[in-house]
């Protein structure tokens, strides 16, 4: 009985769709949530992304469990001021990781239910190629220096 199962197993890893392999080629590493005090309504979210394929990969959106919306950002000095600017698509080379980190590109969870609590697991979500790929981002407080003042979006 446990060889059927492991073959009606095999067979559906077999079956899946040439959206899945892509996806299989990216993977989600070091994601977290920023914890901000309980009265602001959005927060950011940081994550690397390594592509093991051979071919570029596209990460076209993003959700995270209590968020009402996930935007893609990027920082940007515009006439000497940090403005977050956000962006529809980013892409990540073959063989290389693109980071979502505190200055650079990040993940802006909007609208959330609740601020969740340090220590706080969080499922986030980025859309790669077309197909959801998802990870455990755990809420922590931001190391000093790295860009904790989300209030100039644009």
């Amino acid at each position: 009985m446990q060889f059927l199962k492991l073959l009606a197993f095999a067979l559906c890893v077999l079956a899946l769709p040439g959206a899945r392999a892509a996806q299989a080629q990216a993977v989600l590493e070091d994601a977290w949530v920023r914890a901000l005090p309980p009265t602001q309504a959005n927060t950011a979210a940081y994550v690397t992304v390594r592509n093991l394929g051979d071919g570029p990969l596209s990460i076209s959106g993003a959700s995270a469990s209590l968020a009402a919306s996930v935007e893609l950002h990027d920082t940007v000095e515009v006439d000497g001021m940090l403005r977050m600017r956000q962006q529809k698509s980013v892409t990540v080379p073959a063989g290389e990781s693109v980071a979502f980190a505190p200055g650079g590109l990040h993940l802006m969870l909007l609208g959330l239910e609740r601020m969740p609590a340090v220590g706080e697991m969080l499922e986030l979500c980025l859309e790669v190629d077309g197909a959801p790929l998802c990870t455990q981002a755990e809420t922590r407080r931001a190391p000093a220096g790295t860009g904790a003042n989300h209030q100039h979006h644009h």
